[in-house]
């Protein structure tokens, strides 16, 4: 029997083939298959984020978050990410069950909970109802707000209306019957439906006006008892209400002529176990969640239970829900079920849980064939499967290939090639000329050849002869993986290191050829217009054309840098598979990308969230996908083959982009307001995401630091964007989320930061640093400036000092000493003794001259002059007589007070000043009389020169005074002891000369400083 069957290989009818397959096989050779209903699953539990595994409810806020109701707390998820929101991280939420929800129109989100009362969430903030505002039953069974905005709680024990900020009771009085409340639901008409306990329809256009019995109506269901307790309640597109109870499903609809209603509820037979929720989708299905049950669909008048293993993995449905993205949300007992309409489903075969590798290979009748552990051939009708025979017991089958004559090639693992024709069967191995046993690709030439590509190396198979190639001949490399022959007639060799060229019985090395001579090439495909593309594996997607090599990957949105299989549909669209899914692009894009490196090419990504879950999409051997002549796109996969239909596939729009926090310095605050960062290390990272329940695979980033950054980074699938030493000032995060397959389609979400500086880093201080130096500069400045001004003044001061001793001690001494001479040449001999006293005066007068020299050479080498030997009366006394004696001009000398020990500086410069004056009087003035006096007085002394002459005017001589500097060294003298100097005379009127300065000079010392300095 098993000749027979391996010997159907070679049969020309697959109808009979197929015949005698269900009879042979009759449990596991065929698998039914209905058409399919155009949805795919997620399942997600507490390995993926739940807090717990049961969900019991579900709402979406005008923000596009999902919000979750579970056993273990509150759920937000924005598609990607759950965020948990228990009695660990929220104070007001005390008790984790969360039972019901509901959004309000305002944004607030209502939660009744297990015993906790009432909870809203807006904008950020918890608000709990309870007993204090008037809620006396904490165990929340339903939240609903109608359309006038009135909220409305039903818990177990009665129905509570929201009135300004606290709940009223409103059922036990006034017609409404006490109930315990399980569902709450608002029809068309306006009517609110209560159902618990029993089931109540209530006016609310009528306002529920003093509760008059006439607003409120009581139906009774079939069934009796707890039985009839109402769980859910809903209207559908035709106007019938739905009630779940604990027995079953229960209906009132259209029943009469022109669709009367027939005003009572009739059970459903089909439904029997307790129907917790119930949903009416958007295209008008009914979907009934029961408890034990499963999950069940009502359409175009039929129930269908839906229990396969791979839709729902709970009996126990406790929540229904469809977002504004069209997918539907199942809570179950044992974790959270997405069903997403798509345009990729996986074609589900027996045994073919995670598949080592796989081919699909379109035959000509339409059918396919697909290896995959084992080998199946799906029919062309895609309604159902067939398992097929190896050729050989235990043969694992690689690829399939029909040549044009029919026959029908099959490469395997390890038992080389086998060719099917006309009930004949050859096999092929190393044994038999074959290069290798392990088949890797098949390709027929339009010369008839067969191209057999293996792990080491590549056969040519023509008319029953074959020639083997290896390195030695030219081949790139021995392990093959795709072959391909284009319009000229040669062939191209895929192979793990490079890519040869075969052209008129020969490899040549060409450009392509040293292009791409360290890659991996995995698929080849030629367009339309002669371009050459290579898919490698981990390099990306190279195209030749024109003489010129391109290249595409990640940087331009395609799904991952390996490829697998390259398809070309009719419109001119890649399919491109990878580990990471499949990659739709448009061929025109990529050649614009090519010539315009700043163009980003619209690609859709199918992944796992548009397919099954844990799908990992299989290469390496060939083909590793195809394209039927009915536009269906089919690659292998670990869970059968993959199938898309693309036309079924329909526009979304962009996906929310939103901030959600940032961390400054390791400090967490919140993403939705301006931010202001106290100073700190400049460590900044920001989490952001996108809001888009359905499928995130296809979601690309962009994010750029206004004030740090210059263009934009993109980030397909980071959302965390990480900044280091951020220097302090105002930056502004934009972020930007777009569909690959639409890119210039953008949302965008921004977030303003004040980045605080230290204080010494804050303009304020640093001007003050600025203008603080600027001011230590200036004073330096004027400080040495003043300094250079003070050494100037010293060294005038020395100098005018130096020509006063000049004046008053050389220059005088020599003057006295000529006078003295003069006199004793206008003797002559006449009087001897006075001329011989003259002239001993005159030698006199020379000692002193030169002794005061001395002094002030000895003054000038020295900082201060040193002290007299005498005091200043005897000395003042001295130099009166002498000059009295010189001169033949009485000068009379006279003290009063006390006398007291001077500086040394201002007994100095009295003595210049007083003979400066005396001599002066009897050299100039005529004076009959000259009268010095001398005062001691308490701290200073003042001296007083006065004489009976001539007198003159003070300030002509002064302007006149040429090389005379006596008056101008008296009154320096004067000044710089920080004395007073006073000079009166006129002309006939004599002449009187004050001198007045301290006993201890602070002049003296100042100068000292100053000269010091």
């Amino acid at each position: 029997m098993l000749e027979y069957v391996t010997d159907w290989w070679g049969m020309r009818s697959p109808q009979v083939a197929g015949l005698l397959l269900t009879v042979l096989f009759p449990l596991a050779g065929a698998v039914p298959r209905k058409l399919p209903d155009g949805y795919t699953r997620r399942v997600w539990q507490m390995q993926d984020g739940l807090p717990e595994n049961t969900v019991q409810a579900f709402a979406q806020t005008p923000d596009h978050y999902l919000w979750i109701g579970t056993s273990g707390g509150l759920v937000r998820f924005d598609g990607a990410r759950f965020v948990v929101l228990d009695r660990d991280n929220t104070p007001l939420i005390r008790q984790d069950n969360i039972f019901c929800l509901t959004a309000g129109r305002d944004g607030s989100l209502w939660a009744g909970t297990d015993g906790m009362g009432l909870l809203r969430y807006h904008n950020g903030v918890f608000r709990a109802y309870s007993a204090g505002q008037g809620l006396t039953n904490e165990f929340v069974r339903a939240v609903r707000e109608d359309r006038n905005g009135t909220l409305w709680v039903g818990t177990d024990d009665g129905l509570f209306r929201m009135e300004g900020d606290r709940l009223r009771r409103v059922d036990g009085t006034g017609g409404i019957p006490a109930l315990a409340v399980h569902a709450i639901y608002e029809d068309r008409s306006g009517n609110l439906w209560v159902g618990g306990s029993t089931l109540l329809r209530i006016s609310l256009f009528n306002g529920l006006s003093n509760n008059r019995v006439e607003d409120c109506k009581e139906f009774h269901l079939e069934g009796g008892g707890s039985a009839t307790r109402v769980k859910s309640i809903l209207e559908t597109g035709d106007g019938a209400i739905w009630v779940g109870t604990v027995s079953g499903l229960q209906r009132m609809g259209p029943g009469g002529p022109g669709g009367v209603t027939s005003g009572r509820f009739v059970r459903a037979p089909e439904i029997h176990n307790t129907v917790r929720s119930l949903l009416a989708d958007g295209a008008g299905a009914l979907w009934i969640g029961a408890i034990g049950g499963g999950l069940s669909q009502y359409a175009g008048g039929r129930f269908t239970a839906i229990t396969a293993a791979d839709v729902a993995p709970s009996g126990t449905v406790l929540a229904l829900f469809e977002d504004d993205e069209r997918n539907i949300w199942v809570g179950m007992q044992t974790g959270l079920l997405r069903l997403s309409r798509t345009a990729m489903n996986a074609f589900p075969l027996p045994d073919t849980a995670n598949a080592d590798f796989g081919t699909v290979y379109p035959d000509a009748d339409g059918s396919l064939w697909v290896a995959s552990t084992n080998l199946y051939r799906i029919n062309a009708r895609r309604d159902h499967s067939e398992l097929m025979p190896p050729p050989f017991p235990g043969v694992r089958v690689r690829n399939v290939m029909r040549e044009r004559s029919g026959a029908l090639w099959i490469g395997t693992e390890g038992e080389g090639a086998f060719r099917i024709q006309n009930g004949q069967r050859v096999q092929y191995k190393k044994s038999a000329g074959l290069v290798n046993d392990f088949v890797r690709a098949l390709l027929e030439t339009r010369d008839g050849s067969v191209w057999i590509g293996t792990d080491e190396g590549i056969s040519r198979w023509h008319n029953g002869a074959i020639a083997n190639f290896s390195e030695a001949d030219g081949l790139a490399y021995f392990s093959i993986r795709a072959l391909l022959e284009d319009r000229a007639g040669d062939v191209w060799i895929g192979t793990e290191r490079g890519v040869s060229h075969w052209r008129n019985g020969a490899f040549v090395q060409d450009d392509v050829a040293r292009a791409l001579r360290s890659e991996k090439v995995w698929a080849i495909h030629q367009d339309a217009d002669g371009g050459l593309w290579f898919g490698t594996r981990g390099a990306g997607l190279f195209r030749w054309r024109d003489g010129k090599m391109s290249g595409f990957g990640n940087a331009q949105g395609l799904a991952s840098n390996s490829i697998y299989q390259i398809l070309e549909d009719a419109r001119g669209v890649f399919w491109m598979s990878g580990p990471n899914g499949i990659s739709a692009v448009a061929r025109s894009d990529l050649d614009r990308a090519a010539s315009h490196p700043g163009f980003r090419p619209a690609v859709t990504l199918y992944g796992l969230s548009d397919g099954v879950e844990a799908t990992q999409i299989h290469g390496g051997v060939s083909p590793a996908g195809c394209l039927t002549a009915g536009g269906e796109i089919w690659f292998p996969s670990n869970r059968g083959p993959v199938r898309i239909l693309p036309l079924e596939g329909r526009p979304e729009a962009p996906p929310e982009v939103v901030i959600e926090q940032a961390v400054v310095d390791g400090r967490e605050m919140p993403g939705s307001a301006p931010l202001v960062a106290p100073p700190g290390q400049g460590k900044l990272q920001i989490d952001y995401s996108a809001i888009r329940l359905r499928s995130q695979e296809r979601i690309g980033f962009r994010y750029m630091l206004e004030g740090f950054d210059r263009e934009w980074t993109e980030a397909v699938r980071r959302r965390v964007a990480y900044y280091t030493n951020l220097p302090p000032r105002h930056y502004r995060f934009r972020v930007q989320a777009f569909l690959m397959n639409m890119p210039e389609s953008v949302t965008e979400a921004s977030l303003p930061i004040d980045w605080r500086p230290h204080l010494y880093r804050t303009p304020w201080f640093l001007a003050s640093c600025g203008a603080l130096a600027m001011a230590m500069a200036l004073a330096a400045y004027r400080l040495r400036l003043r300094q250079v001004h003070a050494r100037f003044r010293a060294v005038l001061q020395e100098r005018n000092r130096v020509a006063r001793e000049m004046h008053d001690t050389v220059i005088q001494g020599c003057t006295g000493v000529s006078a003295l001479l003069e006199g004793v040449a206008a003797l002559g001999s006449v009087d001897e003794a006075y001329r011989r006293e003259l002239i001993d005066h005159a030698r006199t007068q020379v000692r002193v001259t030169v002794d005061e020299a001395r002094r002030a050479v000895w003054n000038l080498r020295q900082s201060g002059s040193g002290p007299l030997e005498e005091e200043i009366g005897p000395l003042l006394d001295r130099m009166a007589q002498q000059a009295s004696h010189a001169s033949r001009v009485p000068v009379r000398f006279e003290t009063f007070g006390t006398p007291a020990r001077l500086d040394p500086a201002v007994e100095h410069d009295i003595l210049m000043v007083a003979r400066e004056a005396v001599y002066n009087a009897v050299r100039h003035a005529q004076p009959k009389e000259v009268r010095l006096q001398v005062f001691f007085e308490d701290h200073k002394i003042r001296m007083r020169v006065a004489d009976d002459g001539c007198g003159f005017d003070p300030e002509e001589a002064l302007a006149v005074a040429g090389e005379h500097f006596g008056i101008v060294g008296m009154r320096e003298r004067t000044e710089r002891l920080g004395g007073r100097f006073d000079l009166r005379s006129a002309p006939g009127s004599g002449t009187e000369l004050v001198f007045e300065a301290p006993v201890r000079s602070a002049a003296a010392e100042k100068l000292g400083m100053d000269l010091h300095s």
